[in-house]
């Protein structure tokens, strides 16, 4: 039989760096796999940062194009997954910084309070951040909140807080330092405190 032999990817678990280099050399299985492996976190990843379906789908599709075109540039040296959160994290604040409307906040001036920081509320509950996603009511006024923070805030809670990516990775993701991906996570966590306070405060009937 003639054409290009393929090899049938999702009845094993090869390596990392053998799925990479069968996508460099256009294995369409390999290509398939890689998609298959991290659509859905990219495009829940785009989804928390865009909090818009059809954006998270374009976003999703972006970062795969992007992906394919710049597999010959990626190093081993770093994670296959955190690679594409970077892309899929760029593509979305992109579309983010460019869309039209505005509902984003100041959080510059915002006095830190570590006693009433949201981790630390959230660890007074026995939840996590991720967990109290599963509160319908505290969900939807958390989402809200997480609605108006500026994109790069709102890029450093989504990668630790959710998707609880480590300090490292998820700073590599957002393509700046840990330092200042710790500025922007505390900055963000300040402003859903104070967002979320009455709610918090006063329970289920505060706010």
């Amino acid at each position: 039989m003639g054409g290009k032999r393929t090899r049938d990817y999702s009845a094993e678990e090869p390596s990392e760096e053998r799925l990479v280099e069968a996508a460099r050399r256009g294995d369409p299985k390999a290509l398939e796999q890689i998609v298959l492996q991290h659509q859905k976190m990219v495009y829940n990843l785009a989804l928390r940062l865009t909090r818009d379906t059809d954006e998270a789908a374009v976003v999703m599709q972006e970062t795969f194009l992007k992906v394919f075109a710049a597999l010959s540039r990626f190093r081993s040296r770093s994670h296959l997954k955190t690679w594409i959160y970077r892309i899929a994290t760029n593509e979305a604040l992109q579309r983010l910084r460019h869309r039209g409307r505005r509902t984003f906040v100041d959080l510059d001036d915002l006095e830190a309070d570590p006693e009433r920081d949201f981790g630390y509320v959230a660890q007074r509950l026995d939840r996590s951040a991720h967990d109290l996603l599963e509160d319908r009511e505290l969900r939807d006024r958390l989402e809200g909140a997480i609605g108006r923070l500026p994109p790069k805030h709102r890029a450093a809670f989504v990668l630790v807080d959710i998707e609880r990516l480590p300090l490292r990775e998820a700073a590599d993701a957002a393509g700046i330092s840990v330092a200042a991906l710790k500025t922007n996570l505390h900055r963000a966590r300040l402003f859903l405190r104070d967002s979320l306070a009455a709610y918090m405060e006063g329970g289920k009937d505060g706010g």
